[in-house]
């Protein structure tokens, strides 16, 4: 069975799109029962990868401490909304190791779909006392693998693969059909500490046999980054993505040890598909010397600081990295989005609201318009020990489109039976959420508004529960018809539009545009039962900056506008598109008119 390609949207612009957190998929996971056994897992949920599957569904993986001890899946059939109970995958147990009577344990899961449609599944095992044997660390350390043929309803036994001191493994398959397990190589041990790199293991067959073995060692694996300070040195935590167009392989890193933090964490290595990794500073040399160098090894984003990055590939082409850290001095789990070369990672936005603080996420392109982003979040309830939770969290990709000239004004959906395919989200910071459209013809500009709220709240239309627009036009060449316009429309169908004035909106339609609205449920009232509403406003062209352009790109920021209460002083909370800075449309997405 070929694992389902991702398709790409038919009116999109490759290499230009934003993500935008939707509030009404976030969830927490703790306590979950397990299926396969007589207990209910305590609250200590930590590591998860969550990926789509071919079949549709999504599977999650994780293990029940930050050091493991065991390793477990859950599954959604319906897009991530719920979840099956946790199946236990393997479970910590008594064993003996280099330094006697031990416990074998298990930790850092993760997993692929191959095109074959075979799911592996590969994670760190140790000795929990022999690990710290450090003479002898590498016998009491490895790497095992699992693998499903029915979509992760059932594994194989385990089978170790792998034999050396080192942490989380993590696949990628190529296009040539090796498939490749990238690893934090800890086998190094220097003045009681480890002098880790990054390496890759190869297989030729699908998974039965790396580096040519049934079980290969830490003598064979092939080093591919070295980040070295003062003598020292780590890098891990790989992830890997293939670009697109034979553009080459890049694993970002992060970069640091328990005595040395390095600034340029996380960092991305390349190479090219012909090279694969085999260069000449390859082994030894690079093991000594540290490795590549610059712009082969490069830091993700100069503002930004951060450990445990994550990467994945969206249907169109561009990598996008997750990572726990800083930016602008701003504490979170954030996402970069990178071109189709694996560079220029920007666009930056937090994946869950109020900065929250996680740890050791992962992201997956589920489908051509969602991703899925994951992190470990650290509490502690009263009177106990540490914990980690599992958060989640789905991403829309807002991107660059062109539309085409109409002879009629565009037909709006029904609510009920809303389809959000292409259309512009925004709704991360408060309940609810906000889809646009744009359409044109030769007299008006259209925007059409979806706003879905439990209660619609509106009075003027920026003290309402509402969809608002920056519109940013370029001119043309004598600069006529240049200029910034802010558009915001109500449930009952109100609008107003203002011209950026230097640092002034000077008012150009004030009491008030109309729009035809349709709304589902109730305004003012609070009776925390509505839908919400759509509303389609015409905007005349002469309206704001005269007739367009034959191929005219216009910019344009979204944002929303949501009441914390019916009351008409309730608190009024403005969220920007995330990823732009609104006070430069070149930030802006585009929109082209055909």
């Amino acid at each position: 069975m070929l694992a389902a390609a991702l398709p790409a949207a038919a009116d999109i612009h490759r290499g230009d799109v934003r993500i935008a957190w939707d509030n009404t998929t976030f969830q927490v996971m703790d306590s979950v029962a397990v299926s396969n056994a007589d207990y209910t897992m305590e609250p200590n949920l930590c590591y998860p990868r969550a990926k789509h599957l071919s079949d549709g569904s999504i599977l999650l993986s994780f293990e029940n401490d930050h050091y493991g001890w065991d390793i477990y899946t859950r599954k959604s059939y319906d897009g991530g909304k719920t979840w099956t109970a946790a199946r236990l995958i393997r479970h910590s147990h008594p064993a003996v190791s280099t330094v006697g009577e031990d416990t074998k344990v298990f930790v850092n899961p993760d997993f692929i779909q191959l095109r074959s449609g075979r799911i592996l599944m590969a994670w760190q095992w140790r000795y929990k006392k022999g690990y710290n044997d450090l003479p002898h660390t590498n016998d009491n350390c490895g790497i095992e693998l699992v693998y499903s043929d029915d979509a992760g309803e059932s594994w194989s036994a385990p089978r170790e693969v792998y034999r050396g001191r080192c942490w989380e493994p993590a696949f990628l398959e190529l296009s040539t059909g090796e498939l490749q397990m990238y690893i934090t190589d800890s086998q190094e041990i220097k003045d009681k500490g480890s002098f880790a790199c990054t390496s890759v293991l190869r297989s030729f067959d699908g998974g039965a046999t790396w580096q040519g073995k049934e079980m290969c060692t830490h003598l064979d694996t092939e080093p591919i980054s070295r980040t070295r300070w003062n003598g020292r040195g780590m890098d891990g935590m790989p992830t890997a993505v293939e670009l697109d167009g034979g553009r080459g392989i890049v694993v970002p890193l992060e970069t640091w040890s328990g005595r040395d933090v390095y600034d340029i964490s996380p960092i991305v290595v390349r190479t090219s598909m012909a090279t694969n990794w085999k260069t000449p500073d390859q082994g030894a040399a690079l093991r000594a010397n540290g490795g590549p160098e610059y712009p082969l090894k490069k830091q993700v984003n100069k503002d930004f600081k951060g450990f445990g990055p994550y990467s994945c590939k969206l249907s169109s082409g561009e990598m996008v990295i997750l990572s726990n850290g800083i930016y602008k001095n701003q504490s979170g789990v954030w996402v970069l989005i990178g071109d189709n070369n694996g560079s220029n990672f920007n666009c930056v936005s937090s994946a869950f609201a109020d900065g929250a603080d996680g740890y050791w996420g992962s992201i997956d392109a589920l489908n051509a318009n969602e991703v899925m982003a994951t992190c470990s979040y650290r509490y502690t309830p009263e009177g106990q020990k540490q914990r980690y939770k599992v958060m989640l969290i789905k991403g829309w990709l807002n991107r660059s489109r062109t539309i085409v000239r109409s002879k009629k004004a565009p037909v709006v959906q029904n609510l009920r039976d809303f389809k959000p395919e292409g259309l512009w989200m925004i709704g991360k910071e408060a309940p609810g959420k906000a889809y646009v459209d744009f359409a044109y013809d030769a007299k008006n500009f259209f925007l059409t508004s979806y706003v879905f709220t439990d209660n619609i709240v509106s009075y003027s239309p920026e003290n309402s529960d509402a969809a608002q627009i920056l519109l940013f036009r370029a001119g043309n060449r004598k600069g006529e018809g240049r200029g910034t316009w802010k558009i915001t429309v109500n449930a009952k169908g109100d609008y107003t539009v203002y011209q950026e004035d230097g640092s002034n909106w000077k008012p150009l339609c004030w009491e008030y545009g109309k729009a035809a609205v349709n709304v589902s449920g109730s305004v003012n009232e609070g009776s925390g039962a509505d839908l919400g509403y759509s509303a389609l406003a015409a905007l005349p062209w002469d309206l704001i900056g005269g007739k367009p352009q034959k191929g005219e790109q216009l910019r344009i920021h979204l944002r929303r506008i949501w009441k914390s209460g019916v009351k008409v002083k309730a608190k009024v909370i403005r969220e920007d598109m995330e990823g732009e800075n609104s006070d430069y449309p070149g930030e802006w997405l585009s929109v082209t008119l055909k």
